[in-house]
């Protein structure tokens, strides 16, 4: 546990998801590596058996197979659940290269070419299959900090595996590695079981086949993105920027290819070659992907761009003057580096510039279409020069296509600031998909920045609060200084203050003397607004004009503001006035102290707010005062404010969720509803409380998804989802309620064997009801959990009378459930005796539910946190005399929250003679009215 603690501190990987994220980095680790064995010897077998001239032939009828198997597999991926599917794959690709291996013997050339082909094929598979998954087990918010450590995984698979393939090759014989890759490719469909087994929620729910979309042909997408193409420069720079490398790449592909096979004359040496230059190759990768951040930060998005084409026409003059396995090197390795640090993000970030209805168009055509025709006019090339020249000179065929996509970067950054303004000012753009730093980078040029300074002077009201905040969001230089020059000019209020809190930490003197002339607007609103700038920015800065403040005519609400924010520079001066105000009668000057204690943020007013909690009944002091006491952040507030959670009034709710802290189990219960509070910000506010709070019970939040509210049950499905609880935490949930049931029926039964009396049956009875209602939250968890409903429909089906539609709905709920939360759940559910759901309790959870002694069964049930339970037993208990082995336990009840469990355990304890450890006996009622 002390090693998986440790891995989960260096790697940001919190302790619950430890042995799920390993499972994941193994299986993506088997993908990998029995990937690069297939990959080494086919490439070696295909060049030195079959021929490199057939290359570009074979890599056209490849995209052509691509396109029709990558439909196939979307069509099983919607009829499959995503784990069984990647099984069975493992198994096909391991089996299949099995079968080419037998006939290699008898001398089909035609294999070669076939398993060059299959070996893309397969890859490209597993690794689709294996990323679904891994979307499936791991939320957004995981998914970002735990894929890159994955991906490290699969990289080291690769560097395994490559260093390793020539040690094999010499063990067992080069085509043995063939059998070696269906060995790796059986271990992964032994892992993905494996993981079944250990998460039986991998395999929770079944792909719901939704509607059959028609495919979009290549003229379709076409005619649908035209329109778009003509009118958008962005589109057209982004079809070319598509396009020529995938001309392109297909020609290196193919030099790097005759360049090692002319170096190498052997097979021996060729697949040496590719395994040490691969395993070299993803050492540096790994390096790039753990320790190199996004380089083209550091340059413009234009600039990024030009990068990858410009070592391109590197890589092909190299190749003109100097063609063998040293430049093949140097072209692989500097194309992969820069394709993965600086052009495929700065790609990424230039297509997110589009709304999403935008994307949805553009990114298919580019990815599907575009790259398809560059990729068959590049090997169609190949196979024209064939005859004509020999494959050096292919550079000469390439460069221009290179030229054109290197010019295209500079047209990019020519009319980088038209574009762009364009797409703003047609609301174009897409901010939201843009994180800070993205978003910094696309308006990083100086002439784009100028640009938007103009619109935001000449616009007024909310048109040039949108640019401020577009400003301010991309760090535009002196920004605080057109800011305070706009506040002049402006002339609607709102807008001004919108302004002022838009002010940096840094504005200064500068704003204080701006503001000092707008105190003779005398308008309140806007002087609270200048007051919080002025003390967030610098309380001794704009004391002058704090003081010119509290000098004023201004309302004294006003004033108070600035005498908080003066008190932190001149306390002894002011703490009196603050005092004298929290101390008055009356309500205005009291209002006053108690916003300016919320200003100065000093507790030694805490005592004083806390109090008039408790004393005012005034329900606009009281949010003061809330207000305050949440910025001086005292705690302990939850007892005199929790009823207030649930007021009338949503400033009220919103102030004291503010102040309200989630400590323990009981906090954590009374926050949950107001997720699904009518106010959207009240529910957002309790969502983050939850969230980040210090005290976390995931399994309090599973079960209050069968709170009947369907706005709360989505609340917390969201919450669910953000917190890193998946179906995993169902399971778990599911098993606890189910060892619940049967632990209350192996008590029920237990307390049947008593000697008979009315409140032995009440007990028995109570115990069975409890079974009942712990199934009905059980289903009900599930079936909100089930998308498709049927699980909802098959849990009403089992409160039925109809034993013949029980049965059936149990058969249901047996195809749709895991086999594992099945296996718990119907021996609950079927019409059996209690002895055999008690039988089959002792085989789903051995060592557990053994018949207890009497004493036994009485401790047991009074560790409930049921208070009906804990007081009909503490009454059994004392009805039937029965003398208790230890009374520790029903000592620690009479302190009980609930008054009648507290008053059982003091009279049970009396009439056995102990002693209650109780002050006072909390008025001795008598509970006669259980014993009749």
């Amino acid at each position: 546990m002390a090693i998986h603690k440790k891995i989960g501190r260096w790697f940001n990987v919190h302790e619950e998801e430890i042995g799920l994220f390993m499972w994941t980095v193994a299986l993506l680790f088997l993908v990998r590596s029995s990937g690069i064995f297939l990959n080494n010897y086919a490439e070696t077998a295909f060049l030195k058996r079959y021929g490199v001239e057939y290359m570009p032939i074979v890599n056209m009828i490849n995209a052509v197979v691509t396109f029709f198997v990558m439909g196939v597999m979307t069509g099983f991926m919607t009829r499959l659940p995503g784990a069984r599917l990647l099984s069975r794959l493992f198994i096909f690709c391991g089996l299949s290269v099995a079968c080419i291996r037998a006939i290699i013997p008898f001398g089909i050339d035609l294999i070669y070419p076939a398993l060059f082909m299959l070996k893309s094929q397969y890859e490209v598979l597993l690794a689709l299959l294996f990323w679904n998954l891994a979307n499936d087990l791991f939320n957004t918010r995981q998914s970002k900090r735990l894929f890159p450590l994955i991906t490290a995984g699969g990289v080291i698979g690769q560097i395994l595996g490559s260093f390793a393939t020539p040690l094999v090759a010499r063990w067992l014989h080069l085509d043995n590695l063939l059998l070696v890759y269906m060995v790796t490719a059986l271990a992964g469909s032994w892992a993905v079981h494996a993981m079944g087994n250990r998460y039986p929620t991998l395999l929770f729910q079944q792909k719901k086949e939704g509607p059959k979309k028609k495919r979009a042909t290549m003229i379709e997408e076409f005619k649908a993105v035209l329109p778009m193409i003509r009118s958008s420069v962005l589109v057209k720079i982004l079809v070319v920027l598509t396009f020529m490398p995938n001309v392109v790449i297909p020609i290196m592909n193919y030099q790097f290819n005759f360049a090692v096979n002319e170096q190498f004359a052997t097979e021996s040496g060729l697949i040496e070659f590719f395994s040490y230059f691969r395993g070299v190759l993803n050492i540096v990768s790994l390096v790039i992907l753990l320790f190199v951040g996004k380089l083209y930060d550091r340059f413009g998005l234009p600039v990024a761009l030009m990068f990858h084409p410009f070592n391109y026409m590197l890589v092909f003059i190299t190749f003109l003057f100097r063609f063998d396995a040293v430049a093949a090197m140097y072209a692989r390795m500097s194309a992969n580096i820069i394709r993965t640090t600086i052009n495929i993000p700065a790609t990424a970030v230039v297509t997110g510039l589009f709304p999403e209805s935008y994307r949805a168009m553009i990114r298919p055509f580019l990815r599907g279409t575009v790259v398809r025709i560059g990729l068959f006019l590049g090997s169609g090339l190949i196979l024209l020069s064939d005859t004509l020249f020999h494959p050096r000179y292919l550079s000469l065929v390439a460069m221009p296509f290179v030229l054109a996509w290197l010019v295209t970067p500079f047209v990019l950054k020519r009319r980088y600031a038209a574009i762009l303004l364009d797409l703003v000012a047609d609301d174009r753009i897409d901010f939201r998909s843009l994180d800070a730093g993205e978003l910094g980078q696309v308006f990083r040029d100086k002439q784009i920045q100028t640009s938007l300074i103009r619109r935001f002077q000449r616009e007024s009201g909310e048109n040039r609060l949108w640019y401020g905040r577009l400003l301010k969001s991309v760090s535009v230089p002196d920004l605080d200084a057109h800011l305070l020059a706009a506040l002049g000019d402006e002339p609607d209020m709102q807008t001004r203050i919108g302004l002022i809190e838009m002010l940096s930490d840094q504005a200064g003197t500068a704003a204080a003397d701006v503001f000092s002339a707008l105190i003779e607007t005398r308008m309140p609103e806007l002087a609270v607004a200048m007051i919080d700038a002025g003390h967030r920015i610098s309380p001794q800065t704009f004391a002058p004009f704090h003081q010119q403040i509290f000098e004023s005519a201004l309302p004294l609400e006003v004033k108070a503001r600035a005498v908080g924010s003066l008190y932190t520079v001149d306390p002894d001066r002011f703490a009196p006035i603050i005092q004298g105000w929290l101390a008055s009668e009356d309500t205005d000057s009291l209002r006053a102290g108690v916003i300016a204690a919320g200003v100065c943020r000093d507790r030694r007013f805490a005592e004083r707010l806390k109090s008039l909690l408790s004393t005012s009944d005034h329900d606009a002091t009281l949010l003061l005062v809330l207000e305050s006491l949440h910025s001086l952040n005292v705690t302990g507030l939850n007892p005199l404010v929790v009823l207030r959670l649930w007021d009338p009034d949503p400033r009220m709710r919103r102030a004291v969720i503010d102040v309200y802290q989630i400590e323990d189990e009981t906090s954590l219960k009374n926050v949950i509803p107001l997720l699904g509070d009518d106010s959207k910000e009240i529910a957002g506010l309790a969502r983050e409380k939850i969230r980040t709070a210090g005290y976390q019970n995931s399994l309090r939040l599973v079960k209050s998804l069968s709170l009947p509210r369907k706005k709360l049950r989505e609340a917390l499905f969201d919450l669910l989802s953000d917190m890193s609880i998946k179906d995993l935490d169902v399971f778990r949930f599911v098993q606890l309620q189910a060892r619940t049931c049967y632990q209350l029926m192996v008590q029920a039964r237990g307390i049947r064997q008593l000697s008979d009396g009315d409140l032995r049956n009440l007990l028995a009875i109570h115990l069975d009801e409890r079974v009942w209602f712990t199934l009905q939250t059980t289903l009900r968890v599930l079936a909100a959990q089930d998308a498709s409903g049927r699980m909802r429909m098959i849990a009403r089906s089992l409160s039925s009378s109809d034993k013949r539609q029980r049965a059936n709905s149990l058969e249901a709920m047996d195809d749709i459930l895991d086999k594992s939360l099945a296996r718990l759940l119907t021996p609950l559910l079927d019409d059996m005796d209690v002895s055999e759901r008690i039988a089959a309790g002792r085989r789903l959870f051995p060592k557990e539910f053994h018949e207890p002694e009497k004493w036994d069964l009485f401790d047991g049930l009074l560790v409930s946190r049921n208070w009906v339970t804990l007081v009909l037993t503490l009454t059994l208990v004392r009805q039937l005399a029965v003398v208790p082995d230890d009374c520790s336990r029903i000592q620690a009840l009479v302190e009980h929250d609930n008054p009648h469990v507290s008053q059982a355990a003091i009279e049970l304890l009396e009439h056995n003679g102990f002693p209650t450890r109780a002050g006072d006996n909390h008025g001795k009622r008598s509970l006669d009215s259980l014993d009749r």
